[in-house]
């Protein structure tokens, strides 16, 4: 289904986008509505006694929020601020407010909770409901942040400052709203936000991040291996995130021959998924990763990720925030 609704929504306009046309005016008409009953305040938006941060997208599949949430936490933990982390637990179990620790299991809390919590180590909690996971991390903590990994659509939530990322190869697809297109929103949402951001490029004129990849990490040995020392090999990359384009451009560029096995975004991998591959190198990402941790395979390596603001964004951030937050940038 992933693969049906990408080939309708990047590509040039076709049959299927004219077709769904209806729906996405209907949608238009019901978001539009939905706002305008948060702006007469007919709708209740919950206000918090410390700054919201949002980081988000307004539109479907991966921009990278989470890699980005991960350097902007560890910008402010490295500030010296408390901080607190939301996420969405997309396609976890759970219906309650999770606070995660080390033997929280991705199935309940979601893929994303957990490896927010494990490259950050901030007090973060895991539920679809943005409100509540707010109100009992604030209950239980004393934090002076709280940063929502997506949320930009949730607007019963109160938010002081956000931020929405665009991936630089996808923008906004064909430009149409769901289901005729990718936009979860209008493009001039993006207007309203504190700073938009441009990622996965490197432009030193407009406010943008890069993907940094430092090479691979083998589960078992611990050993780290640039890209270079397999290159002419034969490995397998298994994935289930959104997009694999940035994965696929670095081995391609130093000429490592792969089998990709994607997965659709979220897959709740079981490790089955491993048993019909040959025995060679196998390519994860930390996302799914942190669904397999009790695997001891020493042919599982696992691609060390991160993102990078450009000095026109860091700059920006920590004018901003020094002034929302209270800290010397």
């Amino acid at each position: 289904m992933d693969k049906f609704f990408n080939n309708i929504w990047y590509s040039k306009f076709n049959f299927f986008s004219l077709l769904f046309l209806p729906l996405s005016l209907i949608y238009l008409i019901t978001i539009t509505i939905r706002r305008y009953l948060y702006q007469i305040k007919l709708f209740q938006i919950t206000k918090f006694n410390v700054p919201i941060i949002i980081v988000g997208n307004i539109s479907l599949g991966g921009s990278g929020k989470t890699p980005f949430c991960i350097w902007l936490i560890n910008y402010l933990l490295s500030r010296g601020l408390k901080v607190g982390v939301i996420s969405s637990g997309y396609k976890g179990a759970s219906k309650i407010p999770i606070i995660i620790n080390e033997q929280s299991d991705p199935k309940i809390v979601g893929d994303e909770a957990i490896l927010l919590f494990e490259k950050t180590n901030a007090i973060t909690v895991s539920c679809g409901n943005r409100v509540h996971a707010t109100k009992l991390l604030l209950d239980t903590f004393n934090v002076d942040v709280v940063i929502h990994d997506d949320g930009i659509q949730h607007y019963s939530l109160n938010r002081d400052y956000e931020i929405i990322l665009t991936d630089h190869d996808k923008l906004f697809g064909n430009g149409y709203l769901l289901p005729s297109g990718p936009l979860r929103e209008l493009k001039s949402r993006i207007l309203r936000a504190n700073i938009s951001v441009l990622t996965n490029v490197i432009n030193d004129k407009i406010y943008a991040t890069s993907s940094i990849n430092n090479g691979l990490q083998n589960i078992v040995t611990k050993e780290i291996k640039s890209f270079d020392y397999f290159r002419n090999k034969q490995v397998n990359l298994v994935a289930g995130i959104a997009s694999i384009k940035n994965i696929t451009n670095i081995l391609d560029h130093y000429m490592i021959n792969y089998v990709s096995h994607k997965f659709d975004d979220h897959h709740h991998f079981s490790g089955n998924e491993f048993n019909s591959l040959t025995n060679k190198p196998i390519f994860l990402t930390s996302k799914d990763y942190v669904k397999l941790s009790n695997l001891n395979d020493s042919n599982i390596w696992v691609i060390l990720h991160e993102v990078i603001p450009n000095n026109l964004l860091l700059e920006k951030i920590k004018e901003d925030l020094s002034k929302l937050l209270k800290y010397e940038n």
